[in-house]
């Protein structure tokens, strides 16, 4: 519980930041830029606490599908950055740990609304679902 407030009070922290930094963007440019960003797909909760990049950790299997599916904010990281998904994260559960890329809104620094998404294995790209989650 203790793990899943600290996630949330830092969500809100750099969602509130984000806003602040793309209502001061907005005034002198009126659209969000598109960008792209390929990485590996994280649940924000066990990399911002322990650094955990991959689906399974800490001796657990699928920790960091579990997490998604709870409602813990997806991420793409990338060299040291973290993007963090405006999108429900049970899309994204099912490729925690691996190499996505992502096209979408970006808002403030690291904040982007997904738009395609797609899973880069051995065999090339496949489209991540994102239709029939989304509430916008």
């Amino acid at each position: 519980m203790k793990k899943i407030l600290m996630i949330l009070a830092l969500w809100a922290l750099l969602v509130g930041q984000s806003f602040a930094d793309d209502a001061s963007a907005k005034d002198s440019d009126s659209k969000n830029k598109t960008i792209t960003v390929h990485g590996i797909l994280v649940d924000t909760s066990c990399y911002f606490e322990e650094g955990q990049k991959g689906d399974d950790h800490d001796g657990m299997k699928a920790c960091g599908k579990d997490c998604l599916n709870s409602g813990i904010p997806a991420g793409v990281l990338v060299d040291d950055k973290v993007y963090i998904l405006i999108f429900p994260a049970k899309a994204f559960a099912d490729v925690a740990g691996q190499t996505v890329e992502i096209k979408g809104e970006a808002y403030g620094d690291n904040l982007i609304h997904p738009k395609k998404a797609f899973v880069i294995d051995k065999n090339g790209k496949k489209p991540i679902k994102l239709t029939g989650f989304e509430m916008m």
